[in-house]
């Protein structure tokens, strides 16, 4: 992987746009980023994160909007990049809050990744080629060509400041546990330990194993029984190999041999089979012939029967034809009886009628009833016939109400807008001057947020020169402090030099 230039756009501390180029702080081989806590170093590291992965290092819980950062600018970072020899352009827009195009307030905006390919035409000419849009697809494409996850870049090229620190500076057994926890070693132990359990398993198994086929072997030596001679050649418990393959070519042979035996007792069994099958052909012919025997002698007697009551038959037959003849005058006189019935009937519901008739009809004929009951019919028609005229009627009646009611309806309406436009000049001379005052508003606050940005410069380079005037008063504290110790340190040295010129001087 190689780095040629990072451009940051309000992203952590920095709050304006920025671009590192790369290529040029590496022209002359490794190169150094130094500067104060807080200066952010450990930010272009995050960076360069992001635009691979899109999220920040695993390590830290970074603020990817910048708070100082104009509401305009979005937050994006993009990365020029060579790997795997294809030189790649990863542009990456997080989520965030931006102000609206149209009135007031704050919209999401999506996140967005672009990824792009340098590639030559065929005149020799550089372009970017997009590749994708999708954050799916580029996350795909940058892992296939790192070959590392976020969590594995993190771990293996951007280390932990300060876990690396304590790894300089701690002794042989603190630094492998700080190597274990740098790239996370404790997998092997894992590992380790489950092979340590997978060996434990594999024992208990082969243990169970071993006693489940002395206990098949014993199961089959008492199954075979002497004909099959089990005992030669059974695997034995005091020796182990022989509960592997030669207990295998055991209960082989006497698969064979129960197979031979199967095979024998298969084959006299079809012979029985066969023998039992002629036996009972024969069994079937000799019930054939007691049934046709039995037949015969119950037909002979069924015939002595009906001899017998030959004569009893005859006055049977008698008495079924005079039963024909009486049968066909039967319906007859039943229709005769029913008939009788039915006049009764009918007198009783003609006298029930005539109870319910007017009194001028009641002693009439039936011709006379006929023709009266015509008459009805004629005026029940006519009647029928003005029904539907009267619905209309009321119809009409019902519309007429109803158009009355949208009348008045309509005139209050007219009423109110005419009263509405008589105030629309008024309110139309409102709406101006609330326009205006927007207008104006809107000029102020334009003024106010360039004088806002301005006042934020001004604050930090206020606070930047609060830093500088401690630094300084901490520093002429220090030179006043070394002052006065040399100043101390010279007049030891002068009274120490006068104590050996007074004893130079001073005669013996």
């Amino acid at each position: 992987m190689r780095l040629h230039t990072l451009h940051l756009q309000a992203f952590g501390p920095f709050a304006a746009t920025h671009t590192v180029d790369f290529d040029t702080l590496s022209s002359d081989g490794l190169f150094l980023l130094h500067g104060d806590t807080g200066a952010g170093k450990s930010t272009l590291f995050a960076a360069i994160c992001v635009a691979l992965y899109g999220e920040p290092p695993v390590d830290r819980n970074l603020q990817l909007r910048s708070d100082h950062a104009a509401p305009g600018l979005l937050t994006e970072v993009t990365l020029e990049v060579t790997l795997a020899g294809k030189r790649l352009r990863i542009r990456r827009i997080p989520a965030q809050m931006k102000p609206k195009v149209r009135g007031e307030g704050e919209t999401l905006q999506k996140a967005e990744t672009y990824l792009s390919e340098w590639a030559l035409d065929s005149f020799g000419q550089g372009r970017w080629d997009a590749l994708s849009k999708s954050h799916r697809e580029a996350a795909d494409e940058i892992k296939e060509l790192l070959g590392m996850s976020r969590q594995q870049f993190c771990q293996v090229v951007l280390l932990p400041q300060n876990e690396f620190t304590k790894f300089l500076r701690a002794g042989a057994s603190d630094r492998k546990d700080l190597l274990g926890k740098l790239f996370h070693t404790h997998r092997f132990g894992s590992v380790e330990d489950w092979l340590a359990g997978r060996k434990s398993a594999l024992a208990k198994q082969r243990d169970e194993a071993r006693a489940d086929v002395l206990r098949l072997a014993e199961r089959t030596h008492q199954e075979a029984g002497p004909d099959l001679q089990p005992d030669q050649g059974a695997p034995a418990a005091s020796d182990p190999d022989t509960l592997t393959g030669p207990a295998l070519a055991w209960a082989t042979a006497l698969h064979t041999k129960a197979t031979v035996h199967e095979q024998d007792a298969a084959t006299a069994a079809a012979l029985a089979e066969k023998e039992l099958t002629a036996f009972r052909d024969r069994e079937r012919i000799v019930r054939i012939l007691a049934a046709n025997q039995e037949a015969h002698r119950a037909a002979h007697l069924q015939l002595q029967t009906l001899e017998e009551q030959a004569a009893r038959q005859a006055d049977l037959t008698q008495q079924r034809q005079r039963a024909l003849q009486a049968q066909k005058v039967a319906p007859l006189l039943n229709a005769a009886i029913t008939a009788a019935d039915q006049h009764t009937l009918a007198q009783e519901d003609e006298h029930d009628a005539r109870t319910l008739l007017h009194q001028e009809h009641a002693t009439l004929g039936a011709g006379e009833l006929t023709d009266a009951e015509q008459h009805l019919r004629a005026d029940i028609g006519a009647l029928r016939a003005l029904l539907p005229d009267e619905a209309v009627l009321q119809q009409y009646q019902t519309d007429l109400q109803k158009l009355d009611e949208e009348r008045q309806e309509l005139d209050q309406q007219v009423r109110d807008a005419e009263a509405w436009l008589n105030d629309t000049p008024q309110r139309r001379m409102d709406f101006l001057a609330r326009l205006e005052a927007a207008r104006t508003a809107e000029e102020a606050g334009r003024t106010h947020a360039a004088t806002l940005t301005l006042s934020a410069g001004r604050v930090d380079a206020a606070k930047r020169r609060d830093a500088y005037v401690q630094q300084i008063t901490k520093a002429e504290q220090s030179f006043l402090t070394a002052q006065a110790a040399t100043r101390h340190c010279f007049l030891d040295h002068v009274r120490s030099q006068m104590k050996m010129v007074a004893r130079v001087m001073v005669p013996r």
